[in-house]
C-alpha cells in the first residue's frame, strides 16, 4: 500500500489529456498576438518588444528549474498577458511556479507546449524525450485504450501523495514482517535475477525495496515516488552508500518529467509495493501498469508477479456487534445511545477493514480473481467473477464476507498453480517463487482483511454444515475516484426452510 477528475490539471498527464495535437506548428508570442514557428526567433522578438528575456529568466530560476517548471513558466506568463501587466513587470520566482495551477493550459490547444525541447537544457542522451510530442505519443501508442483510467482527481490525488509523506505509515508497513520479509526474501534467494539488471521501483518510500534490489547486484535502480517521502528516500539511500546505483525520483510515473529522468531504454525488472485494502483500493496497481506498458522489456519481470483475490462467510454477531459499536452504544451507564450507530467503524454501506478471528470465518476461502499483473490490462481490473463457498460448520446466520490476497513472486517461466498451492507454507513442497497472504490465517498484515457486513434484515439464518453458497462478485472503480473501490456480492444457496439468496454493495473511498 504505497504510487483520482477535476478542472485544475494536477499533472503533466492531465495537460496531455486535455490537449489534442495542434492543426499548425505556429505558435502565439506570450506577450502578444504575433505568431512564429521557431522558439529562438519567439525569443528574440520577445526581448527586442517587450523587454522580457526569456532565456536569462530560465538561467535566473537556477537548478530547480525542470521541465514541470518550464511548462508552469509559459502558462504563468501566458496568465499575467492575459492580465495585462506589463512584461517588464512580471515576477519570476520558483515559488511563484511552484502553484500546479500552472499545469493548466491557459488557452485551449497552446502549440508552443509542443515544443518544450527548444526551452530545455541539451541532456546529450538521445534516448530521452525532448518534447510533449514524443512523450505524448509514447503513451498514445502504449496505453491507449486504458489511458483514461489515470486521469485523477487533484483534490483527491494530492491527499493520497500527502498521506505518504510521513514517518508513520512507512514505519507501519517497514515493520509489517509479512510483507516486507516477503520482498527480501524473494529477491535475496533470487539474486541471480538481479544481480547486473536495471530496476524501476514504483512508489518506492523510502526506498527500501530499492536498497533490497541494489544490495542483491542490481546495476541500476530507478526509485519513484510522487509523495515528499522521496526526499527523505535520497537520504536514506545516500547515507547507506548506494546513491551510486538507486536514483530517486519525485513525480508520477505517468508524468513527462519521470519519463525524461529514467529515458526510453527498457528496464529488465519492475518492483512495487502497490497493494492497498481489498487489494485495488488506492488505485496504484493503474500506475505500476503504465509503468510496465512504458519501461518493462518484453521479457522482463515483474514483482510480485501474481495476486489472487479470496473471500470467505463470517459468522460472529458479537464480533460484528463490538466492530459496529452497537455493543457498546445500546447500553451506556443504563441509557440506550443507539441513534450514535450511524458513526460506527463497521457499518453497512463501507467496507470495513480488520482483522476478522479465524473462529469467525464459517466456510471455505473461494479464490476468486487472479491477477497476472505482467499481461493484465487496466479494464480488468474491473470485473465480476464467481466464487462458491462450503459452509464448514453450523451457524446462527451468515453476517458478513470478508475478502483478502495472496501475493506471489515467480521466477520467469515458472509454471504453478497458485489456487493449489499453501500459501502460508510456499516453497515447503517444492513450490516455485515466493508467497505470502493476509489472509486472517497466519501472520497479521497491516492490509488486515476487507469486512462487507450484511445489513441485519438480510442476515441468514439457518444454514447447515456442509450447505453451498455461490454467487459474484464484482469490483469496479469508484465513481469520480479512481482510488476507490465498490465491491458487489449476490449470492445464493440451500436453506434450512429452502432456497436462499442475497445481494450487497460496499464502498471504501
Amino acid at each position: 500500500m504505497s504510487d483520482s477528475d477535476s478542472d485544475v490539471a494536477s499533472s503533466v498527464g492531465d495537460i496531455i489529456e486535455e490537449t489534442s495535437e495542434p492543426d499548425t506548428t505556429t505558435f502565439k508570442c506570450l506577450f502578444c498576438e504575433k505568431e512564429w514557428n521557431r522558439v529562438p526567433e519567439m525569443f528574440a522578438h520577445c526581448q527586442s518588444e517587450h523587454k522580457f528575456n526569456v532565456e536569462s529568466t530560465i538561467k535566473d530560476l537556477g537548478p530547480g528549474c525542470d521541465d514541470l517548471t518550464i511548462i508552469k513558466l509559459v502558462n504563468y506568463l501566458r496568465t499575467e498577458t492575459k492580465k495585462g501587466t506589463d512584461p517588464e513587470k512580471i515576477d519570476v520566482t520558483l515559488e511563484i511556479l511552484a502553484d500546479d495551477i500552472y499545469l493548466q493550459p491557459t488557452f485551449e490547444d497552446d502549440s508552443l507546449l509542443f515544443e518544450m525541447g527548444d526551452f530545455m537544457p541539451d541532456f546529450n542522451e538521445g534516448d530521452k524525450p525532448r518534447d510533449y510530442d514524443d512523450y505524448e505519443k509514447a503513451l498514445k501508442e502504449k496505453v491507449p485504450d486504458d489511458l483514461d483510467k489515470i486521469r485523477l482527481d487533484d483534490h483527491r490525488d494530492t491527499s493520497y501523495f500527502e498521506s505518504y509523506k510521513g514517518a508513520g505509515i512507512h514505519r507501519e508497513m517497514i515493520e509489517d514482517r509479512v510483507r516486507t520479509e516477503g520482498y527480501r526474501d524473494f529477491i535475496e534467494k533470487n539474486v541471480d535475477l538481479f544481480k547486473g539488471k536495471t530496476v524501476l521501483d514504483v512508489g518506492c518510500g523510502t526506498g527500501i525495496l530499492s536498497l533490497f534490489c541494489a544490495r542483491a547486484g542490481a546495476k541500476k535502480v530507478f526509485a519513484v515516488d510522487n509523495s515528499d517521502i522521496a526526499v527523505r528516500a535520497k537520504e536514506i539511500v545516500k547515507k547507506n552508500g548506494y546513491d551510486d546505483r538507486v536514483e530517486v525520483i519525485q513525480g508520477k510515473i505517468e508524468d513527462f518529467h519521470t519519463q525524461r529522468l529514467i529515458g526510453t531504454g527498457k528496464v529488465d525488472i519492475i518492483i512495487s509495493e502497490w497493494m492497498g485494502y481489498g487489494l485495488l483500493f488506492e488505485g496504484m496497481l493503474d500506475s505500476v501498469l503504465v509503468a510496465r506498458d512504458l519501461y518493462l522489456k518484453r521479457d522482463g519481470l515483474m514483482v510480485p508477479s501474481h495476486c489472487t483475490l479470496r473471500v470467505a462467510p463470517v459468522s460472529d454477531s458479537e464480533w460484528i456487534s463490538e466492530q459496529t459499536g452497537e455493543k457498546f452504544w445500546n447500553d451506556v451507564y443504563g441509557f440506550d445511545f443507539s441513534p450514535m450507530l450511524g458513526g460506527g467503524l463497521l457499518g453497512d454501506k463501507d467496507i470495513g477493514v480488520y482483522d476478522v478471528p479465524s473462529k469467525a470465518i464459517c466456510g471455505s476461502a473461494s479464490t476468486f480473481y487472479t491477477i497476472d499483473i505482467a499481461n493484465v490490462t487496466l479494464k480488468e481490473l474491473d470485473f465480476t467473477a464467481p466464487f462458491s463457498t462450503t459452509l464448514e460448520k453450523e451457524i446462527e446466520s451468515l453476517d458478513a464476507f470478508a475478502i483478502w490476497f495472496d501475493t506471489f513472486f515467480m521466477p520467469p517461466g515458472s509454471k504453478q498453480d497458485l489456487e493449489a498451492g499453501d500459501v502460508l507454507n510456499w516453497g515447503k513442497n517444492g513450490e516455485q517463487g515466493w508467497a505470502f497472504s493476509t489472509g486472517p490465517v497466519g501472520t497479521p498484515t497491516h492490509w488486515h482483511q476487507a469486512v462487507l457486513q450484511l445489513k441485519k434484515e438480510d442476515r441468514v439464518k439457518g444454514l447447515r454444515k456442509g450447505s453451498t453458497l455461490k454467487g459474484n462478485i464484482t469490483y469496479k472503480k469508484e465513481r469520480g475516484d479512481v482510488r476507490g473501490i465498490v465491491v458487489d456480492v449476490t449470492w445464493e444457496g440451500e436453506g434450512a426452510d429452502g432456497p436462499i439468496s442475497g445481494t450487497l454493495s460496499r464502498t471504501m473511498a
